[in-house]
Parts: structure tokens; sequence; C-alpha cells
């Protein structure tokens, strides 16, 4: 009930004139985007926050032309904005992780629309060419008919009993396998991700022939890199430990990678799932990083910090008026009013 309730508001609000007053409000502000993936067949409906469909990408692109929000590149955008030079309601397109969609369907909407965007690219499935275990194995549950699953009759080492008609008890279960695959190799992930889909009764064969919950290769990330997407940093294997040694390795392993992809320095970074503490910052900029994004909704000001910058998230649930709300800046207004 809230949420029609607050449709209604934000109808109301645009057509009483106060998004286009936030736009000139805000103008002086960036707006970074952030997504994620596009999906290949149904993964929106299973993570609508993790994938996006085509249509709804493009329609993005459209609405930031015919609002003339000029899309820069990420270095380019902070560089104005250090300068006090950036144009009014200036927008950078921020994609996370490097699925396969982003490649087959992001770049090309990008391409046709002549917009840059700047890839965090985790580069340790991008080398590998398989589905990231975790994502896929929620996908697979969420596929599967309402049925009882028990672990043991997946692999050895598995235990539990689960209700997959729950949502809760398919949390638990992709908990176990995960904690599972965090001591195996990529091709015993595979090989029990393949298990799972047999007894669960999913077409294995299908979701791995359409390269879904898979990142692009080495290859395809070269080709967007020359097709003026920026590929920077998210850490080699998607996690950004609080030891110190570790979470450098992370940003050498990934940076030495991307560098065999692209001659661009690899100086900005986004935080795996936007998570983070203070004393790791300093660790950044010791290692050459000059930006961190994060997931921290909001607009970008002239005074934000430039190792904690918010992003607008979209997702396909959000309605073009929603979206609207955020990349005009009355959401953002309306944050700073509210306590």
């Amino acid at each position: 009930m809230i949420r029609p309730i607050r449709l209604f508001a934000l109808h109301l609000a645009r057509t009483l004139g106060l998004f286009s007053l936030a736009g000139r409000l805000t103008s002086g502000d960036l707006r970074i985007l952030c997504y994620h993936g596009a999906a290949l067949a149904d993964e929106h409906k299973f993570r609508p926050g993790l994938f996006i469909t085509e249509a709804t990408f493009r329609r993005r692109l459209q609405i930031l032309a015919a609002g003339n929000y000029p899309v820069l590149s990420l270095g380019e955008a902070l560089r104005h904005l250090d300068e006090g030079s950036l144009p009014a309601r200036a927008t950078v397109i921020t994609i996370d992780d490097g699925w396969y969609g982003t490649y087959s369907i992001m770049g090309p909407a990008l391409r046709e629309a002549q917009l840059p965007a700047t890839l965090y690219i985790a580069t340790y499935y991008l080398e590998k060419c398989t589905q990231v275990f975790n994502v896929a194995a929620g996908y697979i549950l969420w596929r599967a008919a309402p049925q009882t699953l028990d672990l043991n009759t997946v692999g050895s080492g598995l235990q539990g009993v689960f209700d997959l008609a729950r949502g809760e008890a398919r949390e638990r279960a992709v908990k176990v396998l995960e904690a599972w695959g965090d001591t195996r190799e990529a091709t015993d992930r595979q090989r029990l991700l393949q298990a799972l889909c047999q007894v669960v009764g999913v077409n294995w064969v299908e979701i791995e022939t359409t390269r879904q919950l898979q990142f692009m290769t080495s290859v395809e990330a070269q080709r967007l890199g020359a097709e003026g997407v920026s590929l920077q940093l998210h850490t080699h294997r998607h996690r950004f430990p609080r030891e110190r040694s570790l979470a450098e390795q992370e940003i050498v392993d990934n940076r030495q990678s991307l560098g065999r992809l692209s001659a661009e320095p690899a100086v900005h970074f986004c935080y795996p799932s936007g998570q983070y503490s203070p004393e790791q910052i300093p660790w950044l900029k010791e290692l050459g990083v000059r930006s961190g994004v994060t997931t921290k909704r909001g607009l970008v000001r002239s005074s934000s910090d430039r190792f904690t910058l918010p992003r607008l998230l979209d997702f396909e649930t959000m309605t073009e008026l929603e979206f609207e709300a955020e990349i005009s800046g009355f959401n953002d207004l309306l944050h700073r009013m509210l306590p």
C-alpha cells in the first residue's frame, strides 16, 4: 500500500514542476548511475536489483537524451568536478561485475547511443569462464519447482533439507552451497551446479549454452574497452578483506588482469557489494587509486569524498517515474531536507 501512495506523490510532484525545479537546483551535482547486468532470459525476475532487461536499459538511455543529461566518462566527470567546470546535469554510467549480458546487450546499446561508460570488473570469473557460483546456485533453486531438497543427494559433504517453495529456505541452502564452494576450484563448483540442476529438474545445458549467470570473456572485455568502455577496478575475486595484505593483493591481481585488456590506467575502484571500512581508504590511495564508488544513494557534490562516492542505483522494478525522480535530483533534495 505504501508504494502506490509514493508513486502518486511522485506523479503529483512531477506535475507541479518539482522535478524540473530539482533539476535546476542540483544542476551542478554529478549523477553517477549504477547498473550490474542485463538479463539474457528471466534473470530480472530472479534478481531485479542485479539484472535489467534490454528494453528497460535502452529506455533509460532515451530518458537521459531527452532530458539533456550529458553523459561523460568517469575520469572526465571527476576532472570537471575538481575544476568546477562540470556541465549542467552531468551524468556517468557505471556497470559493476562483468556479466555476459553487459557485453551482449548493454554494450551494443551504449555503442548505438554513442555514450561512454565505466565497467568495474571482478576479473576472476572473467578468466575462469564459468557461472558465478553463488548467484547461479540461487537462480537454479529459484527456477526449481516447489519441492524438498536434500543437499546430501547433490554432493558428498553437503547436508541439509530445504523447502524450495520458501525464499528464506532457498537463501539458507545457497549459504550452505557457498560455504562448500569457497574451498573448491571453479571446475568443482561448476560440476556441483550441474549436479544441482539434475537433482531439482532445471535444464543445465540451457543455462550453460546461453551463458546465463556467467561473465564475459577477456576477449569480449577487451572489445568493450576498444569501443570506449573504461575497464576499472572491482577486486579480482569480488572481495575486499579487512586484512591489508589480502586487500592489496586483490587490487594488484585485478590491475594486472585489466592491464592485459586495456592500456588505460586502472585507477578507479568500486567496493564489492558496496562494503568498505574507513581504514581501507588509505590503502587504496597508496596503491594509486583515485576514486571509489559505493552503493550509497545520492548525487555527487564538489565537497563529496572522492573515495566514498554515492550513486543512483537503477533496477528493473523501478518505474520511469521513479527513475526520473532520481536522475532529476528530486529524491536527493528530499533526503537532504528530511531528517
